[in-house]
């Protein structure tokens, strides 16, 4: 591996994942849509606009290996439907794709979601062979990209492709409801999940950054997908007790039983926050352990903890 290009670099994962290949020797190439990459770990970076802007020879020359991080995920207005979403994630993955492939790139790697199998797990974990159930326009139009690139990629001998569908990624510069839970907790509210005993998958960014880098050029990732995650499954419990020993924070949870809380939230609208709060959703990554030369965080309490740490110094 000499030579990479990352989409979506400035983000939460895109510049973990481009100081981690920039530690290994690796040239790296980023893309992403603000004028300024500042401290982004990049030998080159361009501001593109992958669904519109022309990808510029220089960008795709000498490439081992693609990692494409960048899409929506979430929208307003228009954007919003699947016709929006279809567009960022389904044609702009395609597009990009085949440029990679013109170019002579030997791997694409392309970050799904774990939403491509749904939202809920009924006592059996989530597998590769899991039948998908998109529940959202956004996981919808992540399954039809993939669809889209595995048969263009079965088409051609020349290149690989490896899909990665991670759960709810977190860390202590997490966007999105990772990020608004750290807000959360770090607050001396008092939060009703003392009566959840649900099981979740989540994965560390660092887990899911080790197993990025090492699929971009491991032989056992070619033309393979996996789902991926930390052990142990957590429950929402564990989660929010542990972000607040790491904050050096009482746990303050509330013993609400979980039917009211469905009651509650379902009253609101909100039935969305009871699934991602309350219900479970278990992954099985026994596959990207077997397949790939990686291990994912072993002890998820001990590393939310850390990261909850981490988050109240970056406050102090």
């Amino acid at each position: 591996m000499n030579k990479v290009l990352i989409t979506g670099a400035t983000g939460f994962v895109g510049r973990a994942l481009c100081a981690r290949f920039a530690a290994a020797g690796v040239h790296v190439v980023a893309t992403g849509r603000r004028q300024e990459a500042n401290r982004l770990d990049a030998a080159e970076y361009h501001r593109l606009e992958l669904g519109s802007d022309d990808l510029k020879p220089a960008v795709l020359d000498g490439l081992d290996c693609v990692v494409h991080l960048a899409g929506q995920a979430h929208g307003k207005g228009a954007n919003q439907r699947l016709d929006g979403f279809r567009r960022a994630n389904v044609e702009v993955s395609l597009s990009l794709a085949k440029a990679a492939i013109t170019s002579g790139v030997r791997r694409f790697v392309f970050v799904s979601s774990i939403g491509v199998h749904g939202t809920v797990t009924r006592g059996t974990a989530i597998t590769e062979d899991t039948p998908f159930n998109p529940a959202s326009p956004y996981t919808q139009s992540k399954l039809e990209a993939e669809q889209a690139l595995i048969q263009l990629f079965d088409s051609t001998d020349a290149s690989e492709l490896t899909i990665v569908r991670p759960p709810l990624i977190y860390g202590v510069n997490a966007p999105g409801n990772f990020g608004s839970l750290l807000k959360l907790v770090d607050s001396s509210i008092p939060l009703p999940f003392g009566m959840c005993s649900n099981r979740r998958s989540l994965i560390s960014v660092a887990s899911l950054v080790e197993f990025l880098f090492v699929s971009a050029s491991s032989p056992g990732a070619a033309n393979q997908s996996f789902v991926v995650a930390d052990s142990p499954v957590v429950s929402t419990a564990e989660i929010v007790s542990s972000l607040r020993r790491g904050m050096d924070r009482s746990a303050r949870l509330v013993p609400v039983p979980p039917a009211i809380m469905s009651s509650v939230l379902g009253l609101l609208g909100k039935d969305d926050m009871y699934t991602q709060l309350f219900r479970d959703l278990e992954i099985d990554s026994t596959k990207a352990r077997s397949l790939v030369d990686w291990t994912p965080c072993e002890d998820s309490l001990k590393e939310l903890e850390r990261q909850g740490s981490l988050y109240a110094a970056s406050r102090a």
